[in-house]
């Protein structure tokens, strides 16, 4: 008994919304019957405030510890969207059913939550007493019942009614006793009943409808199946409403603003196919008018034709009607009527029928028409066709006239393909008295036109627009009309809308059908779930724990067990230890390159300072003591001197260099150069300020010029370093070779030396900052492992690639840059 009494009718108020305001959203174009047609214009926003307020109502039921106005604001706007549409769908249209069900509704979810009720539900009392009043009317009024039913007999729906009496005083006398099995059994009966319904009104296609009674189906089978209410705590709890909420709502909220998108987009289409449609219908009956006009008119004015109609010849005047008729292309029918009305000359089509026509209206306008061609009203000839004709007069003189009949046969004009899409109903009709002259979807004609019967009076009054109507059973229909200039017709398209928005129909059917599967999974799969995510959470608080505790072996705290959140939460919980003990190892060999740099700079800098020092104090003794050097020796002072300053200015400008690299702000100024040209100045400049070393650095470079865009200074570095490298690290006496090479797209340098070679252990990590080789730092030639990171750095920030290669200590090294032709800075700007 728990679960029928704590059930609340707030559950089934959401889930009513949710389905009516998801139907109204997805599929407008469904609410066309007649009572709906009080609030067809407002469906869209009431379904939006449909979903929006049950979707807050069962936000707050999923949350209840949030603050209690969220439940309140959903309810107020659930009760104001049912109300209105009560308001409109059943008191306005004297609906019954819908009269009891949704003011019960109501009560009873306003009543759960006074202080009453509170912690009890009213959903199993609400079924009851819906049940007994729908029993009480289809047993008294079973013909207004009908269409619930899918045996559509009056006596059948009696027992209907009979058996909803029956079920809902068994379903309240269960209540009453706390009997569960009595209410399982009226509440099995009553969803049977129920389901009766939805499907009765699922075949006639009533979306409103099934929604309401497909929710009290699906709640008197939870009420059956369910033993007992869901305890709202715990991990399980907390992921089957996360999972529910995630799953269904995020779904058929974006799906209604697509639907809602793709409804406005295509109804937009249609109007602008419906105007287009119209337009063109229009311009080719104007057209046919003002050719039918232009030619009657020519021929009654026609020199020759007067003449032979004055002359009474009434053969000539038989073979111009022919032409008329027969080769114009434009008229089904001609003929020539004197002015007393009788035939002169008849019409071949129409059986050479001959009489006095003065009675017909056409005729009596030609008289008083002066010299106009008159178009005439629709009407049947004598032959019982339907025709339209334009009248000329012909005027013989002395007062004497003819009149040029010429026809257009309605039903030819019917049979004539539209230039409106198949999906349009075309009607043209006369605003004279309405008669209809062409219809494309039953090719009736001269009765009144459909479309008078289906807009206002005046709707079509205006030489164009766009209206909305309804069809006879409820169908929505969209109307673009226009008059035809220079005629009393007026063209209607009409497209309807339930058609043309199928596709759009199908799409949110999917969409929600999408939604409903998700959260069924959710419901089914959340148990499993919590149970499995709750064990493993509880391990790795447990891991947490042992946070603080030496590593297990192979470093891994807590199992990871499985591929989602959980096992990476855990694997990313092993990987921060692991981090944290590396971080530790990186920390110390920091601290141990620091210290080794500090080493470095403090005796490199100070290699330099000393001799600087002493010849600067032997200079100042000497000009103490009066003494003068000689000039060689001054010479040869000033020139020790300069090279210490220029190898400490070096060692300065690498550390600069470095420490812009780390800031980011090691930057490039490219400008168009010749490579050779600098390779050419860079040698010689080494060679001179190397004595002994003079000769033994050759250059290879193309005897054309090798132009790209480049920073100048910084290559000049990157060559000097290179080149002074190869120099520093090979014996005295041995060559060193630098080759420039044009390649496709770029250039290559090549700087290679017999020197000391390069160990393939240190080869991997020669470009890092403060690295030296082993067998460089054996072979003290100064310098703090600085100028071959500075050289990758220049070749890297101008899109090249540095590379060296070396058989090992002892053999030599070779260091190969490679440049594109314009540097990647500048390619970039």
């Amino acid at each position: 008994m728990e679960i029928l009494e704590r059930a609340r009718v707030e559950w089934f108020a959401a889930a009513f919304g949710l389905v009516v305001g998801t139907t109204m959203v997805f599929v407008p174009y469904e609410f066309g019957a007649a009572l709906f047609q009080h609030i067809y214009t407002h469906v869209r926003p009431l379904g939006s405030l449909f979903l929006v307020g049950s979707a807050t109502m069962l936000v707050a039921l999923l949350y209840p510890s949030w603050p209690g106005v969220v439940g309140w604001a959903g309810r107020a706007l659930f009760v104001g969207a049912v109300s209105f549409y009560w308001w409109s769908t059943t008191v306005l249209n004297n609906s019954m059913t819908g009269g009891i069900l949704y003011p019960l509704m109501v009560a009873a979810l306003l009543l759960e939550r006074t202080s009453r009720f509170q912690g009890r539900g009213l959903l199993a009392v609400f079924t009851a007493v819906v049940a007994l009043c729908f029993g009480m009317l289809m047993t008294l009024s079973p013909q207004v019942y009908l269409r619930f039913s899918l045996l559509p007999v009056a006596p059948l729906v009696r027992l209907m009614g009979v058996l909803f009496l029956a079920s809902g005083s068994l379903l309240a006398v269960g209540l009453w006793r706390k009997q569960p099995g009595v209410c399982r059994l009226a509440l099995a009966v009553l969803g049977l009943l129920f389901l009766n319904m939805l499907l009765a009104l699922g075949a006639r296609g009533s979306w409103a409808g099934m929604g309401v009674y497909s929710v009290l189906a699906l709640a008197c089978w939870v009420l059956l199946l369910m033993r007992q209410m869901p305890s709202p705590v715990g991990v399980r709890w907390r992921l089957f409403r996360g999972m529910a909420l995630a799953s269904v709502l995020p779904i058929l909220g974006l799906g209604a603003v697509t639907s809602t998108l793709a409804q406005r987009a295509l109804e937009a289409e249609l109007r602008e196919k419906a105007l287009q449609a119209v337009a063109a219908e229009t311009a080719w009956l104007e057209q046919t008018a003002t050719m039918a006009r232009s030619l009657l008119r020519a021929q009654s004015r026609d020199v020759a034709f007067v003449a032979t109609a004055r002359s009474g010849d009434r053969e000539a005047l038989r073979e111009r009607v022919d032409l008329l008729e027969n080769d114009s292309g434009l008229f089904d029918a001609a003929w020539v009527l004197d002015d007393t009305g009788e035939t002169l000359v008849p019409s071949t089509r129409l059986d050479r029928r001959t009489g006095n026509f003065s009675a017909r209206e056409y005729f009596q306008h030609a008289l008083k028409g002066g010299d106009e061609v008159l178009l005439s009203r629709p009407f049947l000839t004598s032959a019982g066709l339907p025709f339209v004709v334009f009248t000329a007069p012909v005027d013989l003189g002395t007062g004497r006239r003819l009149i040029l009949v010429a026809g257009l046969s309605l039903r030819r004009l019917g049979l004539h393909p539209t230039l409106a899409s198949r999906s349009y109903h075309v009607e043209l009709f006369d605003r004279r008295d309405g008669s209809l002259l062409r219809e494309t979807d039953r090719g009736d004609v001269l009765s009144r036109a459909p479309a008078l019967e289906l807009l206002a009076p005046g709707a079509l009054s205006a030489a164009e627009g766009m209206a909305e109507a309804f069809d006879p059973k409820g169908r929505r229909l969209m109307v673009a009309h226009a008059q035809v200039a220079g005629t009393p017709w007026t063209v209607v398209v009409t497209a309807r809308l339930r058609e043309a928005f199928a596709p759009v129909t199908r799409m949110g059917a999917w969409v929600v059908v999408i939604a409903l599967v998700a959260g069924a999974i959710a419901l089914v799969l959340s148990q499993w779930v919590g149970r499995d995510v709750a064990g493993r959470l509880e391990a790795l608080r447990d891991g947490f724990a042992a946070l603080g505790t030496p590593a297990l072996e192979g470093g891994q705290r807590v199992q990871a067990r499985g591929d989602d959140e959980v096992s990476q939460l855990a694997s990313g919980f092993n990987e921060m230890a692991a981090r944290i003990d590396r971080t530790q190892k990186e920390l110390r060999e920091a601290i141990a390159i620091r210290d080794q740099f500090l080493s470095m700079a403090s005796h490199e800098l100070r290699t330099p300072l000393t001799p600087l020092k002493a010849t600067l104090d032997l200079l100042i003794r000497q000009s103490e003591s009066g003494q003068e050097l000689n000039p060689e020796r001054r010479r040869a002072t000033f020139s020790r001197l300069n090279r210490q300053v220029d190898r400490l200015t070096r060692l300065i400008g690498d550390m600069l260099d470095v420490s812009r690299l780390q800031s980011g702000r090691f930057t490039l100024t490219v400008a168009p150069m010749d490579l050779g040209t600098l390779a050419h100045e860079v040698v010689e400049r080494i060679g001179s300020a190397r004595p002994e070393r003079q000769g033994l650095v050759s250059l290879e470079v193309p005897s054309s010029p090798l132009m790209g865009r480049w920073d100048e200074q910084r290559l000049d570095q990157l060559l000097t370093n290179l080149v002074e490298n190869a120099l520093r690290y090979s014996p005295p006496e041995t060559p060193v070779r630098v080759r420039v090479v044009e390649e496709p797209g770029g250039v290559r340098v090549d700087v290679e030396d017999r020197g000391i070679g390069i160990p393939q252990e240190s080869l991997s990590q020669l470009f890092t900052p403060f690295y030296r080789a082993r067998n460089a730092t054996e072979h003290y030639a100064g310098g703090l492992g600085l100028g071959l990171a500075i050289c990758r750095e220049i070749v890297e920030r101008h899109g090249g690639h540095i590379q060296v290669r070396s058989a090992g200590p002892g053999q030599g090294s070779c260091f190969t840059v490679r440049l594109p032709r314009a540097a990647v800075a500048d390619a970039a700007a």
